[in-house]
């Protein structure tokens, strides 16, 4: 399940578009098209100056919370702002996209107090419901009234489309495309009864894991630079191999950031066909390859989807620090070298 302050974060230099925001409706219209989709009961937090500038998302707590919402507000703040500290940022823009003009002033007297704090200048700060947005360091009267906009036909959109990018009209909306498909699962369901009835099980010895790992990393390279997705037969290949770590690790090293993109789609049709006790290897290397393309908020889906099955899952937890501690994707390098200690 998503926390109530998780963030998502994306990097600025992943995004197709450049996109330069000069007044509230720049950011409002900027906000779906860095995360991929309409945010709702959220706050997204802009940054640009930093050594590696990136945008990062949190949903807004409830007012009906068991939780103090003050406190809620002040752990919303501190997660944000050691985010944009720990990327170097010396400034940020806030949109809270929320009809709730109470929660939202907790929690951005709290994110202001914080930034204070942190030596961080927030630039502009809005409130957004849909029809009108009010500033938060404008004058009395705007912050009451509002100002009506609309950014259906913002040059930041028209430029997102030429671009091909597509902004889903929620979060759930992206949930739904790596969830499970019933049909494809029973296909996968049956090949994986063959694969069973052929093989000992996944390779233990490491003889097996180095023969089978390359088998991997060809089969996953192929269908990566041919932009194909993977039948049922593949899948439970893959599925079965991936119960081992060390063959995991075969695919993982290939992911890097040029073609994160591409491992992206790949693994999300493996994780469609999945069958649910299968699933932890290829979700957390969707999450990998979403996190290196920038796209935290699949990131995050993609460890959930992991975590439904196995919780404590290694790689997933691995990327869920870096997701949660904005970790900048460029940070760790790519092409590990999966088989050392296997014989040759």
């Amino acid at each position: 399940m998503t926390h109530t302050h998780r963030a998502t974060t994306r990097s600025t230099s992943d995004s197709a578009l450049s996109l330069r925001a000069r007044c509230s409706e720049d950011l409002i219209a900027a906000a779906p098209l860095v995360l991929g989709f309409h945010p709702a009961a959220s706050v997204v937090m802009m940054t640009s100056d930093g050594a590696r500038p990136f945008h990062a998302r949190a949903d807004l707590p409830a007012r009906d919370s068991p939780v103090d919402l003050a406190d809620l507000a002040r752990a919303l703040a501190a997660d944000l702002v050691r985010s944009a500290v720990r990327n170097g940022a010396r400034s940020m823009a806030l949109v809270f996209f929320s009809g709730d003009e109470r929660v939202v002033r907790w929690c951005w007297g709290a994110l202001r107090g914080a930034a204070r704090q942190a030596g961080l200048h927030v630039a502009d700060a809005v409130r957004v419901d849909g029809q009108r947005y009010y500033p938060l360091l404008g004058d009395r009267h705007s912050r009451e009234v509002g100002i009506a906009y609309d950014v259906s036909a913002h040059p930041f959109v028209v430029e997102a489309v030429l671009h091909g990018i597509v902004v889903e009209k929620d979060r759930s909306v992206l949930t739904a495309s790596v969830a499970p498909d019933p049909v494809f699962q029973g296909k996968v369901e049956r090949a994986l009864t063959q694969v069973r009835a052929g093989t000992a099980g996944p390779p233990w010895a490491d003889e097996e894991r180095r023969y089978w790992g390359e088998w991997l990393r060809q089969a996953v390279a192929r269908h990566v630079d041919a932009g194909t997705a993977p039948d049922e037969a593949r899948v439970a290949w893959l599925c079965w191999l991936l119960q081992d770590e060390r063959v995991r690790d075969a695919a993982w090293s290939l992911i890097d950031r040029q073609g994160a993109s591409r491992h992206q789609s790949f693994w999300a049709d493996v994780v469609r066909g999945a069958p649910d006790a299968l699933v932890p290897a290829p979700a957390a290397l969707l999450g990998w390859a979403a996190w290196q393309a920038g796209h935290g908020a699949l990131a995050w889906i993609a460890v959930d989807r992991c975590r439904e099955v196995d919780d404590r899952y290694p790689m997933a937890t691995l990327l869920s620090r870096c997701l949660e501690g904005a970790v900048p994707p460029d940070i760790l390098g790519s092409g590990f070298a999966w088989d050392e200690g296997l014989p040759a």
